[in-house]
């Protein structure tokens, strides 16, 4: 009874996830493409070199302790109050480094005005510290509805909104640290008016606690270094504008699917906390969750990738198409961060985060030694190292999840099988289409391959639903939707071939 409670109550995390997710891409999508347009490559860079010390900012003030609080079976003011106290301290402490570090940082890019802005967003750590508290004891009861409510108003009008005021009037990156400072304050007020906690921090307390919000610090740590310092690196041997193009190529490629994929991994982490012992209920749900996710990134980021130029063509404007073979490589990497990801939070779940950890530190090293060993070559060929740094990830990551429940091969290809399928057929159909007529690539700049690619995936979905989604993902929707014309869609689509 207990499992089948968490499990209507992720269902109903996810589909509010998911929701305030599909809002929250739309607009970022908006404010990334009126702010590219607004303001050019070399502002994007700067700015990306700054989202290194707010993204470091963020691990560093959670400081491990919201996965512990999410983690733990039952929690007491005690444990919220070492939670901020923790969290407040390093957040402190962080920023006061960062801001003596920021000459020697902008010296690594020949940049000096990015000396007062990486100090201005080092002290944004406290806010942030704040916030995700409060986040975090949401998400541990899964309320994503008030969760997503809140980043959908805050990115969109307090971000995009400010952002772009300030872009016009000429601000220049500081229109992106100020709305950055504007989002993170509502995000605060908006999150603890509705979680209220104790505001008493202590240091000590509970050691498990402790224990395990260190070691979840220390794999934030390694995971902010996968995400993030590739950014520093190109930055630093290739330049502020090469940066520019990598970072905007990088948040167009992730931005359909990055908010949907926090939501997904969130309840996915709370959900096999809640279920720990009952492997069973964990192995059905990763391989529901494996093959949903291989469904929605790996057929449309696999066309993306092949229509780099087109998509940039399109959605930023001629001066960005330099950044397509950049885009080409980092498509291809979301299908496959997004799986580790997952897994990952998974095995947090389950308490397996010393695997992950040792996991995230080989991948960061052998990630981080080719970007540097490729930085005498263009950015075209280094950024390749993405891609093959994050499926070693993924190889490395099935094997553990295979040992710990007792998985075959067949249960870890199954969720890979009709993706891959509709990956083939898409991307198959939009190189005919671009190769075979020319004025494909001309006509509403380039859009008809990525059409017709994407309208080949849809009708083999359509056709043979049951093969492609596969009876546990099929149950589950249908679980989910009892009623409406969803259930309808869904059982009309289950009566195609199988």
């Amino acid at each position: 009874m207990i499992a089948d409670s968490i499990s209507l109550r992720s269902i109903k995390a996810l589909f509010w996830g998911t929701g305030g997710a599909v809002g929250k891409v739309a607009g970022q999508l908006l404010v990334q493409i009126t702010l590219a347009r607004i303001l050019g490559p070399e502002v994007f860079g700067q700015f990306a070199v700054v989202l290194l010390v707010l993204s470091l900012g963020g691990a560093l003030a959670d400081c491990g302790f919201g996965a512990a609080l999410i983690q733990k079976k039952e929690i007491s003011s005690a444990d919220v109050s070492l939670a901020l106290g923790w969290s407040m301290s390093i957040a402190v402490a962080s920023a006061v480094v960062i801001s003596l570090m920021a000459p020697f940082l902008a010296k690594q890019f020949g940049d000096d005005s990015l000396v007062p802005m990486l100090t201005a967003s080092a002290f944004l750590f406290v806010p942030q510290a704040m916030g995700n508290l409060s986040t975090n004891l949401l998400q541990r009861d899964l309320h994503m509805k008030s969760i997503q409510i809140i980043h959908l108003i805050a990115y969109t009008v307090f971000f995009g909104g400010v952002a772009t005021i300030l872009a016009v009037l000429g601000w220049g990156a500081w229109s992106l640290i100020i709305a950055y400072a504007a989002q993170t304050g509502f995000k605060v007020v908006a999150t603890y008016s509705i979680c209220r906690h104790t505001l008493r921090p202590h240091l000590r307390g509970n050691r498990a606690l402790i224990s395990f919000g260190l070691k979840a610090l220390a794999n934030d740590l390694t995971n902010w270094f996968i995400d993030n310092f590739d950014r520093f690196l190109i930055g630093k041997f290739w330049g502020l504008f090469s940066l520019g193009l990598y970072s905007v190529a990088f948040n167009l490629s992730k931005a359909p699917l990055g908010v949907m994929l926090y939501a997904v991994k969130n309840i996915a982490f709370a959900s096999a906390a809640r279920l720990q012992g009952n492997i069973a209920a964990v192995k059905k749900g990763l391989q529901v969750v494996l093959t949903a996710i291989a469904l929605t990134t790996l057929p449309p980021f696999a066309i993306i990738a092949f229509e780099s130029e087109a998509v940039l063509n399109m959605v930023y404007g001629s001066k960005w198409i330099e950044a397509a073979p950049y885009m080409s490589a980092l498509a291809l990497s979301i299908p496959l961060i997004s799986f580790g990801s997952i897994i990952a939070s998974i095995l947090r779940g389950t308490g397996a985060i010393g695997t992950e950890l040792r996991v995230q530190i080989l991948t960061a090293a052998l990630f981080f030694s080719g970007i540097v060993i490729l930085s005498g070559l263009s950015l075209a060929v280094a950024v390749w190292v993405v891609p093959a740094a994050y499926l070693l990830r993924l190889i490395v990551f099935l094997g553990v999840i295979r040992d710990r429940f007792d998985l075959t091969i067949a249960d870890l290809l199954s969720p890979f099988r009709g993706a891959m399928v509709l990956t083939l057929a898409g991307v198959g159909v939009a190189a005919f289409v671009h190769h075979s007529a020319p004025l494909a690539t001309v006509i509403g700049f380039g859009v008809l391959p990525l059409l017709a690619g994407g309208c080949t995936v849809v009708i083999l979905i359509v056709y043979r639903f049951k093969w492609f989604v596969g009876v546990p993902l099929a149950e589950m929707l249908r679980s989910t939707f009892p009623t409406g014309p969803l259930r309808s869609t869904i059982v009309w689509l289950e009566r195609g071939r199988s």
